[in-house]
Parts: C-alpha cells; structure tokens; sequence
C-alpha cells in the first residue's frame, strides 16, 4: 500500500496571506488538523504548513488573529512523502520528525494530499503492514 492509497481526499490548503483566524475557521469547518500552505500563483505547490499546534502557539503567544500564516506555520522545511512511497515511510517520518501530519506530493513536486497519524492507525490493513514492518524478528 503506497501513501497515495491513503491520502486520497484532497487536502485543505491556504495561501500564505490567510490569517490565523481564517486558518482555525478553516481546520474547524473541514474538520482537519493541519493545512497546506499553498504559492497564490501555483494552488499545486506546496510552500508550507500550518497545524493546529501552530495556531495554538500564536494564540498563547498572544498573536494578534489577523497575522498571516506564514508568520506562524513551516514554510519551506515541511515534512513530506510522495504518493509513490510505502505507507510506512510516512509512518517513519512521522515518527522520527515527531509530526502528526505529512504532506504527499507527486513525483513532480504537486500537491497530492495529506496522511494524518489517524489515516494510519484508522485502517486495519495499514497497521497489519506496519506491524509487520516493525515487529521484532522471532529469528
């Protein structure tokens, strides 16, 4: 199973000029916990993320609600996959970035989806292949 299989809703993206108020509105309309940060020009070109925990930051941080995204996500050094990799190099980086999130691009560098941890642990087959993956070897 590739990450493609997985991330298969299309993803909930902003441009970097969305405030952190319409960033939340967004995350609680669609139900999602994390928003790709999307060049104005080119909507399929990831430049960023913003997460729920992002938001929360700039809130305790006492940011005003009209500072824009890009003031408050990851630009540039977003972790991602492609649609073509094994689900378990998502889980992978998951793990060894300590994200809940990872964005999935095509071969091209286009916005593809998004795999949140609760895409992985929602679906039976993905946490047979990733048991399998990382049970310790009984040799």
């Amino acid at each position: 199973m590739n990450c493609g299989d997985i991330a298969a809703k299309p993803p909930v993206v902003v441009t970097p000029d969305a405030t952190v108020e319409e960033a939340a509105e967004k995350m609680i309309t669609h139900r999602v916990g994390l928003l790709v940060v999307v060049d104005k020009e080119t909507r399929r070109k990831p430049i960023g993320v913003v997460s729920e925990r992002d938001l929360l930051k700039a809130v305790a941080g006492k940011m005003p609600p009209t500072t824009t995204v890009d003031k408050v996500g990851t630009m540039g050094n977003y972790v991602y996959v492609y649609a073509d990799d094994p689900i378990t190099v998502a889980a992978r980086k998951m793990k060894q970035n300590n994200v809940r999130h990872v964005v999935v691009l095509d071969r091209g560098g286009e916005l593809y989806g998004v795999i949140s941890i609760r895409d992985l642990i929602g679906e039976r087959k993905v946490l047979e292949i990733l048991a399998k993956e990382w049970a310790p070897s009984m040799e």
